[in-house]
């Protein structure tokens, strides 16, 4: 099992052009992974990255059918497919691209089917007859110690008490009917000034985000690190190791454990 690491083609990253070229020397990381499987040769095989890596361009199409022509060259057949974690209970629009495959000779496992469903950029995912965790819901009951830092501050720190919950920086433009606009339209990443709406699941938690990049608490505020580990899934008592820069990387970086452990489970025999 194993992530190769997804900067290469994390969307966050297409704004630089020489990503969306394809020029990013980290992209090679997949072929690390295949010749791990070529040479160890294991029954079967979990890869996890980001969805960007199915898209059609410059910088993901080639990686894409190159990292697939390989897995097939070492003797497995697979299956790929995008799977979003609110469709599997947890609390977090997170949608990641899982590639599991077999020695060829064996059947194939399917992925799992999703548990849960409802909207997520404007279309409908998942099981239509169990609604998405909320973050609101994950976040029940839940009392953490406020954490130093946890104030946003600087320039735009003023402006995110007036955004409603589920809005981001957009609420401040003149397209939203704002009187006093601050932004033009989409001049920012979405993720700025993005507010948790507590009835729906948490939009992707990012490993280094920005001073001004979300989701914010709907209190106002950074989210603590026991409220990160509810909206992905960890029990409240998992301790993690390090500074709070590590923490936040540690679970922005992850798969949240319910997925995981959904996905993995089709490989045991």
């Amino acid at each position: 099992m194993g992530g190769p690491p997804c900067t290469p083609f994390s969307k966050s990253g297409f704004h630089l052009e020489w990503k969306r070229a394809g020029l990013d020397p980290d992209a090679s990381l997949l072929q690390a992974y295949t010749r791990v499987l070529a040479e160890a040769k294991p029954r079967a095989f979990l890869l996890e990255n980001v969805y960007a890596l199915t898209y059609n361009n410059r910088a993901s199409r080639p990686a894409f059918e190159r990292l697939l022509r390989e897995i097939n060259d070492a003797g497995y057949d697979y299956r790929w497919k995008v799977l979003n974690a609110a469709d599997y209970g947890v609390a977090q629009a997170r949608p990641r691209l899982f590639v599991i495959g077999v020695q060829k000779g064996l059947p194939v496992p399917t992925h799992p089917d999703a548990s849960h469903g409802g909207k997520w950029e404007r279309r409908a995912t998942g099981h239509s007859d169990r609604a998405h965790v909320s973050a609101g819901e994950a976040l029940a009951g839940l009392i953490c110690d406020p954490e130093p830092g946890e104030k946003v501050q600087g320039k735009f720190g003023h402006l995110l008490e007036e955004i409603p919950p589920g809005g981001n920086y957009l609420h401040y433009t003149a397209e939203k009917g704002h009187p006093d606009p601050q932004f033009a339209w989409r001049s920012k990443f979405w993720s700025f000034l993005l507010k948790l709406d507590p009835t729906r699941p948490a939009p992707t938690i990012q490993a280094q985000p920005g001073p001004y990049v979300g989701p914010f608490h709907w209190e106002n505020r950074r989210l603590r690190v026991g409220e990160i580990k509810r909206l992905f899934g960890f029990p409240d008592d998992f301790e993690l190791v390090g500074a709070r820069g590590s923490v936040q990387a540690q679970l922005g970086n992850c798969v949240p454990p319910p997925l995981a452990a959904q996905v993995a489970a089709v490989l045991v025999p």
